[in-house]
């Protein structure tokens, strides 16, 4: 490639880079619910709600840390496509910009909240040959809609320099999150569905904060003999609230005089059981994201142990998320043409790590049963390949030595 058609290639990903920036344009406003419980439930408060907001850094960041790998050749029999294009821009960093940490990391916190993932295929050449003629970035999915025309084919209405854009379907990979309607075109977003479990949450969370900022450590009223006037009763409550009310005056000893007398109003706390609320709207949370609470901290009278919590949480709860990323960029036509032998699969194996005792265990077990070679191990634990760590163990340790392995030679004699 010439230096010409390098800087041309340059600038054309730099001027789509400046599209899709924020200065001079305003996206469309996102929807804000207002629960029954009073609380407005939108995307920011959601994520506000500690547990809420940990269960979506949690799976997205679980999700970047698996490596996207590109693989050749139908299963058994595949090899790893280190040289092809698409390993670079998938596994190594999608756009200039960002590694694949953080834009698979983006992408999945964006399937975890709004439903969907839209990611705008930068070309400068179509069919694509080589990684610099390809950049992916990922859309605000505010900024998007889906739509149809009038014989069905889809196509996108982009929010793009303040205005709405028509777009064809072959310029942007979707990746659709879960939805309850069949082959419907956008994925539920979790605001818009659990809107009132996380409106209760809100509106508990508001409660615990006008509690303490209010700060009567004993709530109740002051009662005086006699029927005094308003200024009185005015004044009597701004002194007990000054003196007793606030940070740093909380379970200070109050005085009464001149006939007043306290009744507390019986209500607090521990007796509205609001301790217990607040962690049932933790395990809430937990079942809104769909991730298993120990890994959050919760109800970890669950917890089965660290190896057996995290078992759980890639097999049952990140297993689907995987697979719906891996489909969805798979039958991308630009990413993979029609009649090639490559395919995504993430590597949770890279993640998937118990402690070293536990390693070394099935690495043994692994070796001797024949099905795994030392230079697999070895570079699953970042370790330099040996020579003759490729062959297979085929008999039992201690046993006749491997077919192709030459008899060891009697010294004595």
């Amino acid at each position: 490639m010439s230096l010409l058609e390098r800087i041309d290639r340059w600038m054309w990903h730099r001027e789509v880079r400046a599209d899709w920036g924020t200065t001079g344009t305003t996206a469309p406003p996102r929807t804000r619910y207002v629960s029954l419980s009073g609380a407005a439930v939108d995307m920011s408060s959601t994520l506000g709600l500690a547990t809420a907001g940990a269960a979506v850094k949690l799976v997205s960041e679980t999700v970047g840390l698996a490596p996207l790998k590109i693989y050749q050749g139908e299963k058994p029999d595949v090899t790893e496509a280190r040289d092809s294009w698409q390993w670079f821009r998938l596994k190594e960093q999608p756009n200039d910009d960002q590694s694949a940490f953080d834009f698979w990391t983006d992408a999945a916190s964006s399937i975890e909240t709004e439903g969907d993932a839209f990611i705008w295929k930068s070309f400068s050449r179509r069919p694509v040959r080589g990684a610099e003629e390809i950049e992916l970035y990922l859309l605000d999915p505010g900024r998007v809609q889906v739509k149809r025309d009038e014989n069905g084919k889809r196509y996108y209405e982009v929010w793009r320099n303040g205005q709405r854009e028509k777009v064809p379907a072959s310029q942007i990979l979707h990746i659709r999150g879960w939805t309850s309607v069949p082959g419907g075109d956008r994925g539920l977003s979790t605001v818009a569905q659990y809107r009132e479990t996380l409106g209760t949450a809100l509106a508990g969370q508001e409660y615990a904060s006008e509690f303490y900022a209010n700060g009567m450590s004993i709530p109740g009223w002051v009662t005086v003999p006699g029927v005094p006037d308003q200024e009185s009763q005015d004044r009597l409550q701004e002194i007990t609230q000054q003196r007793h009310g606030g940070p740093g005056n909380r379970h200070k000893i109050g005085i009464l005089s001149n006939g007043a007398g306290w009744v507390p109003s019986g209500i607090s706390q521990k007796d509205a059981q609001f301790i217990e609320t607040m962690s049932f709207s933790a395990e809430e949370m937990c079942r809104v994201f769909r991730v298993w609470p120990p890994m959050l901290g919760v109800n970890m009278t669950a917890s089965k142990g660290g190896d057996d919590d995290r078992d759980r949480f890639l097999t049952v709860d990140m297993a689907p998320r995987y697979r719906r990323i891996e489909m969805a960029v798979g039958r991308d036509p630009d990413l993979f043409p029609a009649g090639s032998e490559l395919f995504p699969e993430f590597l949770t194996a890279a993640i998937l790590k118990p402690s070293i005792l536990a390693r070394n265990a099935a690495y043994k077990d692994a070796l001797q049963a024949g099905w795994q070679v030392a230079n697999e191990v070895r570079e699953l634990e970042n370790y330099p390949p040996l020579e003759g760590g490729d062959t297979l163990q085929q008999t039992p340790v201690g046993g006749a030595p491997n077919p192709s392995q030459p008899e060891p030679v009697d010294q004595e004699g």
